[in-house]
């Protein structure tokens, strides 16, 4: 059987490719009011309106944009936390825990990765990333490092701290412009694949496409456990291992087929 194999939140599955019309990328859609939530909207592909679907909202994620959204918001704490840390540690002479390598914390090792996709700067996002926020961000933890270092030298404790401020307020002025700009990154970073389903046109969204598969019972493992989240749109059939990788394919339920044919009546 050939399979397509897909990403959904860090986890890599196949989907049968029997029903599948074309890949895309992702265009955002026009939500229409009364609509279920497991349907993002509508685009207009090849004279055809199609309903867009995420599969991340039917194995109960969050959305992407979601995601990063979040991760935008906990780092902006994170390091307001950490400013707080570091003039304690500093005028106390207590020891600093937390990453003076910008690469090591939760930010870093998220734009490290960012800056390795080679599709994110396709609407400019890397421009933003490199542009506003990541000379700021190393300047806070690399002069942090400093001072630390540099217990006794000329420059006061206060003018320090002052310095240190200036650094984190840009860093976060920084995040936000990345918050403000997310769906940037969500063209470029998302997919599309459009599906028959029972005879109307779907596009489904995922993380990413990885590459076509043939597979055979060579492939077929049983002694496996699913530990994805159970759905009533998603069913999980068998387990096969490609390249020491263990993925589920899937299939969507006759819930989901349900679902779409009810939009279709209602909408299109």
């Amino acid at each position: 059987m050939d399979f397509l194999e897909i990403e959904i939140k860090a986890q890599r599955y196949l989907l049968s490719s029997e029903h599948i019309n074309e890949l895309i990328q992702y265009t955002e859609p026009q939500p229409i009011a009364g609509s279920s939530d497991l349907i993002e909207g509508i685009i207009s592909h090849k004279d055809k309106v199609l309903p867009i679907i995420s599969i991340r909202k039917l194995l109960g994620f969050e959305t992407y944009t979601s995601a990063q959204l979040q991760l935008l918001h906990d780092v902006e704490g994170q390091h307001i936390a950490w400013v707080k840390d570091y003039e304690n540690s500093l005028r106390s002479g207590e020891k600093f825990t937390k990453a003076l390598d910008p690469h090591m914390c939760v930010l870093g090792k998220w734009i490290d990765t960012t800056l390795q996709c080679l599709k994110c700067n396709a609407n400019g996002y890397i421009d933003i990333l490199k542009r506003e926020v990541i000379g700021h961000h190393n300047a806070l933890h690399l002069e942090g490092a400093k001072y630390l270092e540099n217990i006794s030298d000329d420059m006061s404790i206060d003018e320090k701290i002052k310095i240190i401020e200036m650094h984190k307020t840009n860093t976060i002025k920084g995040i936000h412009s990345l918050r403000d700009n997310i769906q940037k990154l969500t063209l470029a970073f998302e997919q599309v694949i459009i599906c028959d389903i029972n005879g109307v046109d779907v596009g489904f969204i995922v993380d990413n496409i990885e590459k076509n598969h043939t597979l055979d019972e060579k492939h077929y493992h049983t002694k496996t456990t699913n530990l994805s989240p159970n759905s009533p749109y998603i069913q999980f059939i068998e387990h096969y291992e490609i390249n020491k990788k263990l993925m589920f394919s899937i299939k969507f339920t006759d819930k989901l087929f349900n679902l779409v044919k009810s939009f279709k009546q209602q909408s299109l």
